[in-house]
């Protein structure tokens, strides 16, 4: 994680494509209860980005427009938890799991095993690494989190994405 790049003050504050962030982040860390807890690094994940999807709409939970992207490559988030062990653990284990994805400003996006293994949001679920032919684009914080199966995208949409955690959610009490 670094500091924002002084390509970040070339952003006009009224552009409307991209907000200005303060936050920037590079590479991701990969924390919690899997084998392969590891860190990415920006080659890393630019080498790892095989998914290309667009155009997309972000809009709030509301349905208040945010942006339009017409363009986006990323890794797919299942793709980075099976390089850090996922694959490897007991199925039953698996089903127990949540995934937390960290934004440098705070915000956190979740996910249940469920939902990334067994169903269409895993197929959406990405770090998105160039949007609109912009690689880490400064205005966006650089890698940035996209959930393009969800009804609306802003909820799970952030923006200088610093680390995924997942944990085993305890079983319920008796």
């Amino acid at each position: 994680m670094q500091a924002a790049p002084a390509a970040l003050d070339a952003v006009s504050a009224d552009d409307p494509y991209f907000t200005k962030h303060t936050h920037y982040s590079d590479a991701i860390d990969i924390l919690g209860d899997l084998p392969g807890a590891r860190r990415f690094d920006r080659d890393a994940l630019l080498v790892m980005s095989h998914t290309s999807v667009g155009p997309a709409t972000i809009q709030c939970f509301t349905g208040r427009h945010i942006r339009d992207v017409h363009q986006q490559r990323g890794v797919l988030l299942t793709d980075l938890l099976d390089v850090a062990g996922m694959k490897s653990l007991p199925r039953a284990q698996c089903k127990q799991l949540v995934i937390a994805v960290h934004a440098a400003d705070g915000y956190v996006c979740l996910f249940t095993w469920h939902e990334l293994y067994n169903s269409p949001v895993g197929r959406g679920a990405m770090l998105v690494v160039e949007q609109d032919g912009e690689v880490l684009p400064a205005a966006g914080g650089g890698v940035q989190l996209t959930s393009l199966e969800d009804l609306r995208l802003g909820p799970r949409s952030a923006v200088a994405v610093k680390a995924i955690e997942v944990r085993r959610w305890a079983a319920a009490p008796r």
